[in-house]
């Protein structure tokens, strides 16, 4: 981005540039939508109920309408021109005459709001001026140059920005959007908007916040923030082997004994709020988390045993007590005695639930501590036993008819105070807010104590911390821009560049400088960057590691974005420079550039300052032999321009390679803030690698009074720990600056001090003995061939022993295609009896079932004679009965008497003669009756019979069933089949 030092390029191919009139506004910024971009929250631009619109005046009192919010700032009265496409995004005389054409060729224009962010995590986003409905956004990220139009004609009031629509860079579209100011004095603070945005994520533009005049209602309306400081105090106890806890004592760092049980005690307060109502009131605490060591995760954190928790005695605070186990392996690392004037570092976190706020609140402390022995005793001289950090909580109101409700927007360490010289008119505004607790103190120091209590920390400064940037004025601003327009890539440097850059490139604009002073084309490396990354590297894992070593205390690199790109660099460098590979002060170098531009950039300029003008990879080769010549220089240089204090280094057994071997290799990265590490890397690409000669001894020079009352810990200790603190500020970055063009350092020197240090090193190797020299390398051709016949004999033996194991696997095939052969003959077999099993099953079936349906027919045959009979019987006893009622109806009881007689007699004698008489009629019929009652006996013996013959066969062919199957595999399966089946017919 320009403007945040970033460029995008795209296809070399030339055409003509094709704008798009203003009627197909709404088609251009709709390539968001098209290409799928990501589209946060509309809410997130939704304007505060009750809020007013402030407004900027210029020097000309024209009012200029913007309105700010909490992440970005809104700018009213603008008018898009249309878009353009664009061949090269950061190239800025092409943008100006686009906006000079779509200026004059609009006629009509819409009428916008533009809302840009204040940190480079945003998005830009387009809306429309009559109901604020959104028309597009476009990410900081992709924007990759803003532009102003020229002041000497009607563009003035106009500005422009460039960016890139696409995934890859093949797809990749780059466009120019134009927009008109209504008035011309808002295009400057329009720019100081995006040059705050392009700064890095969540930097606020401090610049025009406090030219802005925020207008609040008292009455806390939905969606306002509102702050508050809570004090949070830790304190230590430690078991005294009486069942009783005693604090420990305490003076820039706890002292604990080995071994010993202890307890957290941690006190909670609000000490200040924006309202009455706001007063927040902690409900319960819900956990307390410990670990060693500092900017961890909120996953590395061990919960602790929660002893109690209740409100202090002033009923305005809140106290919890909690304890761990000396035993737990997580905490071992405070049970080893630490070095003398060495401590360790902890993290202590507590969770607590306020009332009338939605979530839980962490409050974390980082302090540290030394461990003693369990049977130290220590003299308690003063009655400090606690560390005290405050917290700015800032929360903001959710709708809620019924209640008071906040949720937590964000929650950010103010640093460590005394609590002694805490009162209750503090003023909080005094503080520098940094990403990391140890980098906060008073702006200004109180006294001199103060100062130098800062000075005495033991504790080093962290890498990677930013404490302020420079703001820009619009002279500034111009100058700069007319140097990018005048200089474009690949052409010569300008005579005025040398001065500018000595007195400091601005932020929005180093990345591309660099890219100019390195003389660095990216189209070289872009595609090849990419062929690199998809490679695989075997320095990976050591990368890795590093990675989370390297500025641990910059935002950036704490995410797993900024960690993500930093691997990717330096996994790209590894694989594109075989012969230094990676080293741990490559990721310093990488990292800084990473904070200035995109990383296809940041890894071109890599490779530009590893082998061009730099040529820093020499450092790294033949075993770091060129270091250790800048090294013997160096000494050589500080003997000539501070002979006291090579003298005072000599006595004290202090060597160059002791302070300075980072100096070289990180170019100042490894421990000094970023603020200096930038404008040193501004000096170093305009006047190369010598400079740093001159830096060092600038530095020296600067603390060369201190350092001539120090011994060998104390120098070491300063060079470590104080000298990187006292270039936190700019005033002393500028001053050291100014000094280094003091310092001469010519170049026929440094020949000449090259030739000595080679003449030493030619000395050093002739003096070995020729004889020892000899037998050195005969050992270590011995060793080589002992190493070579080693290789050899594994190489034989896992040759016989491969060779053995495909013979075997071989006799194992054959083995298994015999065995497969036979088994394919056995399963013929079993096939064929089957079947034959099964033809045989159906005959005897058959069969049965023809027996059944004969004998059915006979059974069917007798039943019908015998229903003929019993109808006939029962017909001759129905007529017996009939005229038995007559003679009863119409004869006397004498009469009938006689007539029954007669009757009886009638019948027996018919009934005898019948039976005589029938002798040849009735005979036949009893004659057939009988076989059949016969032949229906036996047939309905035979029908049982069959049916158990018939279940006996089914249960004889299941066994046989089963048999085959369990004789399947066995040779005598047939024969036993065959005999069944021969007893079965």
């Amino acid at each position: 981005m320009d403007g945040a030092a970033t460029t995008r390029t795209g296809d070399d191919e030339k055409d003509d540039c094709h704008t798009v009139p203003i009627n197909d506004t709404r088609k251009v910024l709709q390539v968001d939508a098209d290409l799928k971009l990501p589209i946060q929250d509309k809410e997130l631009l939704v304007e505060l109920s009750g809020n007013s619109q402030p407004v900027l005046q210029a020097n000309n009192q024209q009012v200029i309408p913007v309105r700010e919010e909490e992440d970005f700032i809104i700018f009213h009265g603008v008018s898009y021109l249309g878009a353009s496409k664009i061949h090269e995004a950061n190239n800025e005389l092409e943008i100006q005459k686009i906006i000079s054409f779509l200026n004059e060729a609009s006629d009509s224009c819409i009428q916008v709001s533009v809302a840009v962010p204040f940190y480079s995590d945003g998005e830009v986003v387009v809306y429309e001026e009559e109901d604020q409905s959104e028309i597009s956004r476009f990410k900081i990220n992709q924007i990759i140059f803003f532009a102003r139009g020229d002041n000497s004609n009607s563009d003035s009031s106009c500005f422009a920005f460039t960016c890139s629509h696409g995934k890859t860079l093949n797809e990749a579209i780059f466009q120019c959007h134009a927009f008109r100011s209504d008035v011309k004095d808002a295009v400057g603070r329009v720019y100081q908007s995006f040059s705050n945005a392009f700064s890095g994520p969540k930097r606020v533009a401090e610049n025009l916040v406090t030219t802005m005049s925020a207008v609040s209602d008292d009455t806390p309306t939905t969606g306002s923030h509102e702050c508050s400081i809570f004090e949070v105090s830790l304190e230590m106890k430690e078991d005294d082997g009486k069942g009783n806890f005693h604090l420990v004592p305490r003076s820039s760092y706890f002292k604990l004994k080995s071994f010993v049980s202890k307890q957290i005690v941690l006190t909670i307060q609000q000490i200040s709020h924006s309202s009455p109502e706001q007063e927040l009131i902690v409900e319960r605490c819900f956990g307390i988390l410990f670990c060693c060591g500092r900017f961890l995760r909120p996953s590395d954190l061990q919960l602790c045993e929660m002893l109690s928790y209740s409100r202090g005695v002033d009923k305005k605070s809140y106290v919890v007590t909690g304890q761990w186990d000396c035993n737990d392996p997580a905490f071992q690392p405070l049970n080893q005695e630490t070095p003398k004037e060495s401590c360790i570092f902890f993290s202590v976190a507590v969770d607590i639930v306020l009332k009338n706020v939605q979530e839980p609140v962490r409050f974390t402390i980082e302090s540290k501590a030394r461990v003693y022995p369990p049977t130290e005793k220590f003299w308690v001289l003063s009655r400090k036993h606690h560390v005290t950090q405050q917290f700015q909580l800032t929360l903001e109101r959710v709708q809620d008819s019924t209640k008071l409700v906040y949720k937590v927007k964000n929650c950010t360490a103010m640093g460590e105070v005394e609590k002694s010289k805490l009162n209750l008119n503090l003023n909080f505004t005094s503080f520098i807010r940094s990403s990391s607790i140890g980098s906060i103190e008073l702006e200004t120091p109180t006294s001199k104590d103060e100062e130098d209590s800062a000075d005495d920390d033991d504790e080093a400064l962290p890498s990677g911390q930013i404490f302020g940037s420079t703001e820009i004025s619009d002279e500034q601003i111009a100058v700069w821009s007319d140097i990018l327009k005048i200089w474009p890539v690949d052409s010569p440097r300008p005579k005025q560049v040398e001065i500018h850059v000595r007195s400091g490139i601005p932020d929005t604009m180093r990345g591309n400088m660099w890219m100019r002073l390195a003389n660095c084309d990216e189209m070289e490396m872009l595609e090849l960057y990419k062929t690199l990354i998809s490679k695989e590297c075997s320095s990976d894992d050591v990368i890795r590691r590093d990675i989370h070593r390297t500025f641990p205390a910059n935002e950036f690199f704490q995410s797993g974005n900024g960690q993500e790109l930093l691997f990717k660099i330096c996994h790209a460098y590894a694989i594109y420079d075989v012969d230094v590979g990676y080293l741990q002060g490559i990721s310093f170098i990488t990292a800084a550039l990473l904070l200035q531009m995109p990383e296809e950039q940041a890894f071109c300029l890599l490779v530009k300052i590893m082998f061009g003008h730099i040529n820093l990879r020499n450092l790294y080769l033949n075993e770091f032999d060129n270091l250790h010549q800048h090294l013997y220089q160096l000494e050589k240089l500080i003997q000539d321009q501070i002979p006291e204090l090579s003298v005072h280094f000599r006595e004290s057994g202090i060597e160059p390679h002791m302070f300075a071997s980072q100096w070289f290799l990180t170019l100042f990265c490894g421990k000094f803030p970023l603020d200096f590490v930038f404008r040193v890397i501004d000096i170093i690409l305009l006047d190369g690698f010598n400079t740093v000669f001159q830096i060092a001894i600038a530095l020296l020079m600067a603390a060369r009074r201190d350092l001539l009352t120090l011994d060998f810990e104390g120098i070491l200790r300063y060079f470590r720990v104080i000298l990187p603190k006292k270039y936190r500020s700019a005033d002393a970055t500028n001053l050291l600056i100014q000094s280094v063009y003091s310092v001469k350092v010519k170049k026929s020197k440094l020949k000449r001090y090259k030739r000595e240090f080679d003449t030493m090193k030619e000395h050093a190797r002739n003096s070995v003995d020729s004889i020892s020299r000899l037998s050195t390398e005969n050992k270590l051709q011995k060793e080589d061939i002992m190493r070579f016949e080693y290789l050899v004999t594994n190489l034989v033996l896992s040759k016989t022993s491969t060779d053995e194991r495909c013979f075997h696997l071989e006799q194992e095939l054959h083995k298994i295609k015999l065995d497969l052969k036979e088994k394919e003959e056995i399963n013929l077999k079993l096939e064929e009896e089957t079947n034959s099993v099964k033809d045989l099953f159906q005959r005897e079936l058959k069969r049965s079932e023809d027996d059944i349906c004969k004998k059915d027919s006979i059974i069917s045959e007798y039943k019908q004679i015998c229903s003929k009979l019993s109808s006939q019987i029962a017909t001759e006893q129905k007529l017996s009965r009939e005229r038995m009622l007559f003679f009863q109806t119409n004869l006397c009881p004498p009469c009938f008497q006689f007539a029954s007689c007669a009757i009886n007699i009638a019948s027996s004698g018919k009934t005898n003669g019948d039976s005589t008489e029938s002798g040849a009629g009735d005979r036949p019929l009893e004659d057939i009756v009988k076989p059949l009652e016969n032949e229906l006996a036996k047939t309905k013996i035979a029908l049982a019979a069959s049916e158990c013959d018939n279940d006996d066969t089914k249960h004889k062919l299941s066994l046989a069933l089963a048999e085959l199957e369990t004789y399947r595999n066995s040779g005598a399966a047939s024969t036993w089949l065959w005999k069944n089946l021969s007893n079965k017919k």
